[in-house]
């Protein structure tokens, strides 16, 4: 008795594996024909009854794995956070043991060129985060972890310095203006409450300039402007490295610290 109430415990768990396992791969095709009409058609043109004539499924069954079009465009959202998350923190490692602890400054373009790196190897899922938003649709909290991820791993230099107080103030000087404390507080919250306000503010404006950068190479707007975005690229992080304080060796005095 004991025996036969094993085996049939063993047969129900290997029948919900087995379950289990065809559901992910029906979500992972569902998905997967979901960003081949992302990169033909677009975001705006995305629904589940395109999707499921690619698969030759009633629209009815998708409903089964995703509650409508906005389920599908969150799960392709967070893929690609994720995915970029991914590279940048690995990028922001390999640096980190590559590279002197003390040479903020050889560290930092890592993250940048890595970010680079993957939005042109996925064009049409760095378009679906930073492109136009889709009309309608409004990403849930959920993609706010990833993306703090990759902001985390892009600020990794900047912190470190700062906590060894080897960060000197933004150049040119960030102005604090009224109410930018108030406005930086999620930012600021996220990366460390006692980061000068100036920082964070440098911080964020340097994440712009990359996507905004970026983002002109991808969706190709740099034709007949800058023959060599490569090299546009090169210059624009090294410039940012300058506007957040990075330097390279010694901690510098411009802030107040030190050396001992």
């Amino acid at each position: 008795m004991f025996s036969v109430c094993i085996l049939k415990t063993g047969t129900v768990s290997a029948t919900g594996s087995a379950r289990e396992r065809v559901r992910r791969e029906v979500t992972a095709e569902i998905l997967d024909a979901a960003r081949r009409h992302l990169g033909r058609d677009g975001p705006t043109a995305l629904s589940l009854r395109s999707i499921a004539r690619e698969l030759g499924m009633a629209p009815s069954a998708l409903y089964r794995y995703f509650d409508g079009r906005d389920a599908i465009l969150t799960a392709l959202i967070l893929d690609a956070y994720i995915s970029l998350a991914d590279h940048a923190e690995r990028a922001a490692e390999i640096a980190g043991r590559d590279t002197d602890v003390a040479d903020d400054l050889g560290r930092w373009p890592a993250v940048p060129r890595a970010t680079r790196r993957w939005a042109l190897g996925h064009p049409h899922e760095w378009g679906l985060v930073f492109g136009s938003p889709v009309p309608g649709y409004e990403a849930p909290d959920d993609t706010v972890v990833p993306y703090a991820r990759v902001a985390g791993a892009l600020a990794r230099p900047v912190l470190d310095a700062h906590a060894r107080g080897a960060l000197g103030l933004p150049e040119p000087p960030v102005l604090e203006a009224a109410g930018l404390e108030d406005s930086l507080a999620p930012v600021r919250d996220g990366l460390g409450p006692d980061l000068p306000v100036a920082t964070v503010a440098a911080l964020v404006d340097a994440w712009a300039t990359l996507v905004g950068t970026i983002s002109l190479e991808v969706f190709g707007h740099w034709r007949r402007t800058v023959l060599d975005p490569e090299v546009q690229f090169e210059v624009t992080i090294e410039r940012l490295a300058c506007s957040l304080g990075l330097s390279s060796g010694a901690p510098s005095t411009r802030s107040g610290a030190r050396p001992e």
